[in-house]
C-alpha cells in the first residue's frame, strides 16, 4: 500500500471508530438495547474512494479498537463486524465495476445487505447468546424488555407475543425496520458527501 493509501485508510478508520464508540443513541419505538449509530458513513465513502478491501480494513480496525471496551462479551462487536463487512464489500465491489448505474446500484445494495446480515446475526448470534449468557436460557426477560416497543411499532395491534413466537416478531418488528431505517439514514447522509467528494476520487488515483 502506498503512503497516500495508508493515510486515507487510517483517517477513515479513525472516523468510523470515533462514530462507533461515541455517537450512538436509542429510538423510543425500538427496544432500548438497539442503538442508532452512523459509523458506516466513513466506511461506505472509503469503499467508493479506495475500494472494498480498504473499507473492510476500516471495519476490522474499528472492531479491534472496540473489543477492549466491549460491554456485550464481544458478541455485539462480532455481529457489527459481520454486518459491516457484508455491507461495505458488495457496495465497494459494485462501485468498482463498469456498470452504467453503478452508484445507484451500490447504494441500493447497502440496505439490502444491511438488513439481511442483521437478520442472520440476530437470529444466530445475538439473541441466542444474550438469552443464554444474561438470562440463563430464559427468553421471558427479553420478551418483557421488548413488549412495549413491539406495541408502539405495531400500533398496539400485536399483543399475542409469547416465548414461542418471540424471535419471529423480534425479526419482523425490530430487526428489519430498525436496520432498514438505520441504513437509510446512513445513505441519506452519505449521498451528498459522496457527491462532494467524487471529484477527489480520480485525483487520488487509487480507485478505478
Amino acid at each position: 500500500m502506498s503512503i497516500k493509501r495508508l493515510v486515507m485508510v487510517a483517517a477513515f478508520s479513525a472516523l468510523t471508530t470515533i462514530l462507533y464508540i461515541f455517537v450512538k443513541f436509542p429510538l423510543p419505538i425500538f427496544p432500548s438495547f438497539l442503538d442508532v449509530n452512523i459509523s458506516m458513513i466513513p466506511v461506505i465513502i472509503c469503499s467508493f474512494m479506495l475500494g472494498p478491501i480498504d473499507a473492510s480494513i476500516c471495519v476490522l480496525i474499528r472492531f479491534l479498537i472496540k473489543l477492549p471496551l466491549s460491554s456485550t462479551a464481544y458478541v455485539g462487536e462480532i455481529a457489527d463486524l459481520i454486518m459491516g463487512l457484508a455491507t461495505c464489500l458488495p457496495c465497494g465491489i459494485i462501485y468498482k465495476t463498469k456498470l452504467k448505474h453503478k452508484t445507484l446500484i451500490a447504494f441500493l445494495a447497502v440496505p439490502i445487505m444491511w438488513v439481511l446480515s442483521g437478520i442472520l446475526t440476530n437470529v444466530f448470534i445475538n439473541i441466542p447468546f444474550y438469552i443464554k449468557f444474561y438470562f440463563d436460557g430464559d427468553m421471558t426477560p427479553l420478551l418483557g424488555m421488548c413488549k412495549d416497543a413491539f406495541k408502539l411499532i405495531s400500533f398496539g395491534k400485536i399483543n399475542n407475543i409469547t416465548v414461542d413466537n418471540f424471535l419471529m416478531y423480534y425479526v419482523l418488528l425490530a430487526v428489519i425496520p430498525f436496520n432498514l431505517l438505520l441504513s437509510l439514514i446512513v445513505i441519506v447522509v452519505t449521498l451528498p458527501v459522496h457527491k462532494r467528494l467524487r471529484s477527489l476520487y480520480d485525483m487520488i488515483k487509487i480507485n478505478s
